[in-house]
């Protein structure tokens, strides 16, 4: 069941408080009647609702409270709906074709609601590396925090499945983003999988140049840190 008591605001640094809103509150809360009601008052809230940059400071409250654990399957079966409204007669869909492809396919994996990827997949296979504010990392960094590996696995799988048609480096970057966002989300198994026998962990670096000891123990991931301190 979804949380019924949703926090409207909370406290960051300082004396700056951010607030989550109506829109918010409603798609976290499964709530796609008052989503879809809202929309209509101001279709500018769809930019709130898709905000990469909110997001991910909501996710920072869900991350802490597991009463809060239905907040991403709540949030995915609005988008759903929302896809499902978004069909034209021509068989087009205005949501996907506004730009908002990369933020369903983030919900989707989020979630780790592996038929909802495989739809948006089968639409557009390109949707995996993202669009507009959403990329690849964050995409795969999405299912790495849901824990369900099947999700991972199908979105890691999809990014390389050109992989005879471009160049080795690609599938190199591809597989270092992808060990990145399974230690920065936590996912053990897919972290084992990718990583496989390699010897030396350290190859792996993002564009910072940081570690996947430091991707982890930045998200306070200590399963991963344990794993990585032990190769």
């Amino acid at each position: 069941m979804p949380p019924n008591n949703f926090p409207l605001r909370w406290e960051s640094t300082g004396d700056q408080w951010w607030f989550a809103s109506p829109i918010d509150w409603a798609a976290a809360n499964g709530h796609y009647d008052i989503v879809r009601e809202l929309l209509h008052l101001d279709t500018n809230l769809l930019i709130k609702l898709t905000s990469l940059r909110r997001i991910r400071r909501l996710e920072t409250v869900w991350d802490d409270e597991e009463q809060f654990d239905d907040v991403a399957k709540c949030r995915s079966e609005v988008a759903k709906k929302l896809l499902l409204q978004g069909e034209t007669k021509k068989g087009h869909n205005s949501l996907i074709r506004a730009g908002y492809g990369g933020w369903l396919l983030y919900t989707a994996a989020s979630a780790g609601d592996v038929e909802f990827v495989k739809q948006l997949l089968e639409r557009d296979p390109l949707l995996v590396f993202g669009e507009g504010e959403y990329g690849v990392t964050d995409i795969l960094y999405a299912a790495a925090r849901s824990k369900n590996s099947q999700v991972f696995r199908l979105l890691f799988d999809s990014s390389i499945s050109l992989e005879n048609e471009v160049s080795s480096t690609f599938r190199l970057e591809m597989m270092n983003r992808a060990v990145h966002a399974a230690a920065r989300g936590g996912n053990v198994d897919m972290l084992r999988q990718i990583l496989g026998t390699c010897s030396d962990v350290l190859v792996y670096r993002d564009a910072q140049g940081s570690t996947l000891l430091h991707s982890a123990s930045a998200r306070g991931q200590v399963q991963v840190c344990s794993i990585l301190l032990s190769c």
